[in-house]
């Protein structure tokens, strides 16, 4: 299952950043660690909202800024964001049911 496009449409849908096609996990965590660095230094709020709408467990990020104060932090917390992100897309695809216009249950 290739997760890394899905998931890289996700963040983009969720940061505003404009991500490439064809990005490595690596070229993808670099990209959202740079905005993460830039939330977190002048959009306190615009970060915390964004791991809110990512469903990202605050005690995760607490964690990771607790163990690490260097420049890799941001690095770490996309990792978060980014594994969040494709199980949810897992998630998507594993309990999503195909639509069938001729089936005559009821549907919510």
């Amino acid at each position: 299952m290739q997760l890394l496009p899905e998931t890289a449409v996700q963040i983009a849908a969720n940061t505003a950043l404009s991500i490439p096609e064809h990005i490595t996990y690596d070229q993808l965590e670099s990209l959202l660690a740079a905005r993460l660095e830039t939330l977190i230094n002048t959009d306190f709020q615009q970060f915390v909202l964004l791991l809110y709408k990512i469903d990202v467990a605050e005690k995760k990020v607490r964690q990771v800024l607790a163990d690490d104060t260097t420049a890799n932090v941001y690095r770490k917390i996309a990792a978060l964001l980014i594994e969040r992100q494709q199980q949810k897309v897992i998630s998507r695809k594993t309990f999503t049911r195909p639509i069938n216009d001729n089936d005559d249950e009821e549907r919510w």
